[in-house]
């Protein structure tokens, strides 16, 4: 009996060892499969997408550049002085041949002055020598007339070398005096256009931009002509000049469409076309431009002489392509790392790929479709490809899972 209960004690004793080496093998199974074996997991991330679709595309130049008037005329002085009195000032309306200012006249009136009384000097002076002309003349006809009378004997050689000589002379001097009384006639026209120059007078009907002169301040137009006003011939009729960078030159044309806005009115998009591309080109800090140069009819007045413009110039348009943000030209898929115990030394392969494609989501799951770039416009970009169709989901990024 008690050789029974030790055999059924060992007995009861080794199944529970069996039990627990079974039970810790299958711990140690469990945590293997928990921790050491990498699972395929349910995907981390959210592909965002939107369908493809058809349209046309506008490739367009985007420029900077300024409002101009059409005409704009500079009004300087040719004669220097003090400006006595200004007649006009910013925002006038003048008419041509309208009185802007008014130089001191005092100078150039006592220029006149003095010329006026070199011209009366230089008539009288002619006077005086017709009278001794006159003289020499009666002489030399008395001789004449002398010699024949005695044969040649008188007058002698010498009194009618002597009378002739100064006969000559008197003839002479007429010439010399009338020379000098055309001098001092075109220099008494030429006190009087100076003096007729302290007017200044607009050329043009026009409005005024630039007053640049004040009662009181001194003009000095010795070596070239200040300007003292800016006159915008008719402001309805304004200029967009837009400087054009020289990777952009060669696709501006003339005729093409523009769109542009300015700061003073940033919801309103203004219309025009370029009407002129100038050739010749600017050098700022090594920056080659060409000037490209649109008219617009400012017949509301809103822009002003002056304001700055960002431009859009149409330079092609694309017809029924496909269109796509430039996002999905640039995505690039992230692809989950593989969770466990090995899962540090996983590393992630990314390749950037050169050639133009975009992914397409089939299945739930991204497919790379290359792709040939028709053009671009900002963010949007035309493409064709023969793998692709309207309302293809094309993905433009994909975002992670909190």
């Amino acid at each position: 009996m008690e050789e029974m209960n030790k055999v059924t004690q060992y007995k009861k004793s080794g199944l529970i060892w069996k039990i627990f080496v079974a039970a810790f093998v299958v711990i140690l199974g469990f945590i293997a499969y928990k921790f050491l074996v990498p699972k395929e997991e349910k995907n981390e991330f959210t592909y965002v997408s939107e369908p493809l679709k058809k349209g046309s595309l506008t490739v367009s130049v985007s420029a900077t550049g300024n409002i101009q008037p059409v005409e704009q005329v500079n009004v300087g002085s040719e004669v220097s002085g003090t400006i006595e009195k200004v007649f006009v000032d910013y925002n006038d309306v003048v008419k041509k041949g309208q009185l802007l200012a008014q130089i001191d006249r005092t100078k150039y009136e006592s220029s006149l002055k003095k010329a006026q009384a070199s011209l009366a000097s230089a008539n009288a002076n002619l006077q005086n020598m017709q009278a001794g002309l006159y003289k020499a003349e009666s002489i030399i006809s008395r001789d004449k007339m002398l010699r024949e009378s005695t044969n040649g004997a008188l007058p002698s050689k010498n009194d009618w070398d002597n009378d002739y000589a100064s006969y000559m002379m008197a003839k002479a001097q007429i010439s010399s005096a009338k020379a000098q009384i055309e001098q001092a006639e075109q220099g008494l026209i030429s006190a009087q256009y100076d003096l007729q120059k302290t007017n200044i007078y607009s050329p043009v009907d026009g409005t005024i931009l630039v007053k640049s002169v004040d009662a009181g301040q001194t003009v000095a137009a010795s070596f070239q002509t200040p300007t003292l006003f800016s006159i915008a011939k008719d402001l309805t009729k304004m200029q967009l000049q837009a400087t054009i960078d020289e990777a952009d030159i060669a696709k501006v044309k003339k005729d093409q469409n523009v769109s542009f806005n300015v700061d003073a009115y940033p919801h309103t998009e203004f219309k025009t076309s370029i009407s002129q591309v100038r050739v010749n080109s600017a050098i700022v800090d090594g920056v080659v431009t060409y000037l490209a140069i649109m008219d617009y009819d400012n017949s509301k007045l809103l822009l002003r002489p002056g304001m700055s413009a960002d431009i859009d110039i149409a330079t092609q348009t694309i017809p029924n392509t496909f269109l796509v943000s430039k996002a999905a030209l640039l995505f690039i898929p992230v692809k989950p790392k593989p969770k466990g115990l090995f899962s540090s030394k996983a590393k992630e392969d990314v390749k950037i790929d050169p050639k133009p494609h975009i992914w397409i989501l089939q299945n739930n799951q991204p497919k790379k479709i290359y792709v040939k770039i028709l053009g671009n416009n900002g963010a949007t970009s035309a493409i064709s490809s023969a793998e692709i169709k309207e309302g293809d989901k094309v993905i433009i990024t994909q975002e992670k899972h909190q």
